[in-house]
């Protein structure tokens, strides 16, 4: 999608500016990678961590991540990986944000295994610094074209380039003709989730630094509000089949699980938190933003 988009755009301006402007799709990712690492550590040093094992969680859930998003792609495609079993190895290619997500924590999670330490704190860091992803990444996805959204007219739905992956998409489904310059304007439903992603962002940022909660519930807590937010949004979303009771998509059913398992986990641990503060114990200040 990148070379279409760059050709478009510095043929419409008579220009070849948009060569440079436009920032290839690993570039995005790099870069949100990048932040989140950075702000991971800045934060875990606020809350008195050791900085040491902030880098070394987040490398791990860094190798996960990435790990994790060509995993659970090519476990939805297995057609894809059985003809090309390279694809497992190549830095460029399918990937899926639910993969990266899980294999994220798992790797964070393993990390603290091995080095037998609490994760409990540095998850809730995590928790607050996970909205960058998405308000990152999806840029990506925007510029890739992939993740479109349906067909839409409301004044900031965008049209997609001859050749790009919506353009074919409405060429298979017979909406448009092969020879059309643009597809029908759809939702930019991948800026949607990036504000989705910058909105939580804040919000818990706002809420970690005035509240007290139980180790490990910003964690859930950002696991809840994504969750019940992507839910929604992916109503905006195209090309994805809904043959789940016939209205829902496979990322519906996904978020609907790890809402459901977040809020259960939240009440285990607010319960527990409840019996153990009746024994006259505390959590260490250390575990709190200060």
């Amino acid at each position: 999608m990148r070379p279409t988009l760059v050709e478009f755009l510095n043929r419409s301006f008579d220009t070849t500016i948009f060569s440079w402007l436009t920032p290839y799709p690993a570039a995005v990712y790099a870069l949100a990678m990048t932040a989140g690492l950075l702000v991971f550590v800045h934060r875990s040093k606020k809350a008195e961590l050791s900085q040491y094992h902030a880098l070394g969680a987040a490398l791990w859930a860094m190798a996960g991540g990435l790990l994790g998003a060509r995993l659970f792609f090519l476990g939805m495609h297995p057609e894809q990986f059985l003809d090309q079993p390279a694809m497992l190895f190549q830095l460029s290619g399918g990937t899926a944000s639910w993969g990266a997500y899980l294999g994220g924590t798992a790797g964070l999670l393993g990390y603290f295994f091995f080095h037998r330490q609490s994760s409990l704190p540095y998850l809730d860091v995590l928790g607050v610094t996970l909205g960058l992803g998405p308000f990152i990444g999806r840029w990506s996805c925007f510029l890739n074209g992939d993740d479109f959204g349906t067909l839409s007219q409301a004044a900031w739905a965008v049209q997609y380039p001859h050749g790009s992956i919506p353009f074919v998409y409405q060429v298979q489904q017979g909406l448009i003709s092969p020879l059309s310059d643009f597809s029908l304007p759809v939702h930019p439903v991948q800026l949607y989730l990036s504000l989705n992603g910058l909105i939580i962002f804040l919000l818990l940022s706002f809420l970690w630094k005035r509240l007290r909660l139980a180790p490990g519930m910003f964690f859930l807590l950002y696991w809840v509000i994504y969750s019940f937010n992507r839910y929604f949004l992916e109503f905006f979303r195209g090309g994805v089949p809904r043959d789940i009771l016939g209205y829902f998509s496979p990322s519906q059913v996904m978020t609907l699980l790890i809402m459901l398992a977040a809020l259960l986990l939240m009440l285990y641990r607010h319960a527990k938190t409840l019996n153990v503060n009746k024994t006259g114990w505390s959590v260490p200040r250390s575990a709190w933003w200060r």
